[in-house]
Order: C-alpha cells, then sequence, then structure tokens
C-alpha cells in the first residue's frame, strides 16, 4: 500500500511538470530547462504539486505549483479576499504599507500578482486548482508579469 502511494505521489508531481513544454519556456525565458525537478506534498484536503525547471542561468529558472482539492478554493477565497480586507493598514518588517494582491485580467476565472520584485508569483484560480508561477531575473514587474503571462497560458490548458 505505501509503495502504491508513493507511486502516485511520484506521477502527481510529474504532472506539474508536463504542465509547460521546453518549447513554451524557450520562447519566455530565451532557454531550455536543463533539468524539471517535480515534487509534491499533501496536508488536509490540499494537494500541492510542483515543478522547478531549472535554466542554464539559474536566475531565469522557474517554479511552477498546483494546489487541488476539496479545500482549494476556500483556500483562495481566504488568501485573496478575506484577508485583502485585514491587511489592508498592516506593516510589514521596516515598517513599509505592505503589498496587496493585484489584480490580473485576461487568465482563468481569477488571477493576482503579489509579492515583492524578487518573490513575487502570478497564481491563477482555474476550475478549482491553483496555479502558481514565479521566475527569476532582475526585470521590472511589468517585464516579469508579461512572462509569467506567457507562461500561464499553455500552462492552464493543459489543467
Amino acid at each position: 500500500m505505501l509503495s502504491y502511494l508513493l507511486l502516485a505521489a511520484a506521477a502527481a508531481a510529474a504532472d506539474a511538470c508536463a504542465l509547460l513544454t521546453a518549447d513554451e519556456i524557450q520562447r519566455v525565458q530565451g532557454e531550455s530547462p536543463q533539468i524539471s525537478k517535480p515534487s509534491s506534498q499533501s496536508g488536509g484536503e490540499l494537494l500541492v504539486r510542483q515543478c522547478f525547471y531549472q535554466l542554464p542561468t539559474f536566475e531565469k529558472s522557474i517554479s511552477l505549483e498546483v494546489t487541488t482539492g476539496p479545500a482549494a478554493k476556500a483556500y483562495w477565497q481566504k488568501a485573496f479576499h478575506e484577508s485583502r480586507a485585514q491587511e489592508k493598514d498592516e506593516k510589514d518588517e521596516e515598517g513599509e504599507a505592505k503589498e496587496q494582491p493585484e489584480r490580473v485580467r485576461g487568465l482563468g476565472e481569477e488571477a493576482f500578482w503579489t509579492g515583492s520584485l524578487k518573490l513575487g508569483g502570478l497564481y491563477v484560480l482555474q476550475k478549482g486548482s491553483i496555479l502558481r508561477l514565479s521566475i527569476g531575473g532582475a526585470d521590472a514587474k511589468g517585464a516579469k508579469l508579461k512572462k509569467l503571462r506567457a507562461l500561464a497560458r499553455p500552462a492552464l490548458k493543459r489543467l
């Protein structure tokens, strides 16, 4: 039974890496992945499948995550709707106002950019699943969002 569960977890993790092709990554980042590292974890009513696409220029690497399960929609509501009102006046460790999630139109049922320029990511809700994409590099937020949108479109078609 345990070996079956491990095989099922490995298969689920591999599915995340199948959401983007090397050609799609090449078109957006200018490089093809050297390695695609799948992983997965589950907790409660959520299953999180991840893929790290390591590119030759490490800073251009891509992190993709898919969260599914009966609690995914509730998690989305809490993360992007309930918490927005509560965090409006909160400050970060340096006393700066926390950056609020920014709505991104034209992807999935709903999408948001959240986080800093360095650690930000694109979150997309579609068919009860949450897709999260992030890329490294020194690009400005607008350039990163353009790349993330270009990566999200084919990945969402395969969800």
